[in-house]
């Protein structure tokens, strides 16, 4: 049985997000980036805000496993750090059926306690699949920028 989990921990307007820390290849500071990959800012996939509202936001950046070889690169862009911690089996917590069906955000798969703060923990594995749609908007504005 497992005893705890280890995962990517950053905060995104004071809020704890989470996620398995074998699905995340790397982080960096977004003074430093491939400009060949495109930054997808992690509030895009929570809310309608626009594009300049989000790159203010975004400081650092993490690149997610098991990208798709024939999408473009990408990176998710946070809002600050991100930490790797190790949870506790009994402090995570996967979301009740009922909660499960009508989330609003498909890749929250479960919630945690940590240092007696809510994390909600991301499935970058679903996260992947959501960010399809939104990175054919950003291909184009690079494109038009060569």
């Amino acid at each position: 049985m497992i005893k705890q989990l280890t995962v990517v921990l950053f905060c995104h307007q004071n809020q704890w997000f989470a996620f398995e820390a074998s699905l995340v290849k790397g982080q960096g500071s977004c003074s430093f980036y491939d400009p060949k990959a495109l930054l997808l800012p992690f509030n895009q996939f929570l809310n309608q805000s626009t594009a300049k509202d989000k790159a203010q936001q975004t400081t650092h950046w993490l690149r997610l496993a098991a990208q798709s070889t024939d999408a473009k690169p990408w990176l998710l862009g946070i809002a600050s750090e991100a930490e790797l911690i190790e949870l506790p089996a009994e402090q995570i917590h996967t979301l009740p059926p009922h909660l499960l069906a009508r989330r609003t955000f498909p890749a929250l798969q479960a919630v945690a306690w940590y240092q007696q703060r809510l994390v909600s923990i991301i499935d970058a594995r679903v996260l992947l699949k959501l960010a399809h749609p939104l990175l054919a908007p950003l291909a184009l504005d690079a494109g038009q920028v060569d």
